[in-house]
């Protein structure tokens, strides 16, 4: 939970988000031109529920979607991915297999991931392995020529070891959440924009 004096912000950024997906995201943009914005939301009772990244990405829609899509590669620009292995289970369902580069051991787990190609939107939910009850919300919004994505994760269960050293302002679990949502965005931002061909 944010502390007390951050919580405003944390309701502008509500507002910026919501207003983001119709209406003109002057807002946005302004925090944008200055890196991904993150949004970390709580629980009514104040625990941590899930991370929101937001980057602005210099390409067509398409382009971003073909690289989100593209699960077998993300071992090769997602950092501290050694292993991501797609498996169809039917035309709009995949399953994917990570293996992730952690301290003491590696992380191993199994995301099914619900895809929508007309609202360029799919959820990944947790199936096996490591990190028990996760999942991760991929939406990508056509803006100016460019290309919003934001990208929701609640990472779970992650490590025992780490879990020993949370406190009650769920620092760790934060911690690790609003670094992987970033990893990502930035990862897909400049992967696409550094495509030879512009990713078009």
């Amino acid at each position: 939970m944010l502390p007390r004096k951050h919580r405003p912000l944390r309701g502008i950024l509500c507002a910026v988000l919501v207003s983001s997906a119709g209406a003109p995201a002057q807002e946005l943009m302004t925090l944008l031109n200055k890196g991904p914005v993150v949004l970390v939301e709580t629980t009514p009772k104040g625990k941590f529920d899930h991370t929101t990244a937001i980057v602005f990405i210099q390409r067509p829609v398409q382009a971003v979607w073909g690289v989100a899509m593209d699960f077998a590669s993300y071992k090769t620009f997602m950092p501290k991915v050694i292993k991501s292995e797609p498996k169809p289970v039917d035309p709009n369902k995949v399953d994917v297999t990570y293996e992730i580069d952690t301290p003491v051991t590696n992380t191993n787990y199994t995301f099914r991931y619900d895809i929508d190609p007309a609202n360029m939107t799919m959820r990944g939910n947790w199936v096996k392995g490591d990190l028990k009850s996760s999942y991760c919300v991929w939406k990508l919004v056509p803006y100016n020529q460019g290309t919003l994505l934001y990208y929701t994760n609640s990472s779970r269960n992650f490590s025992s070891l780490a879990e020993g050293f949370e406190d009650d302002q769920q620092t760790v679990t934060v911690g690790v959440n609003v670094a992987s949502a970033l990893a990502v965005v930035k990862a897909v931002k400049h992967h696409v924009e550094e495509l030879p061909d512009g990713g078009g």
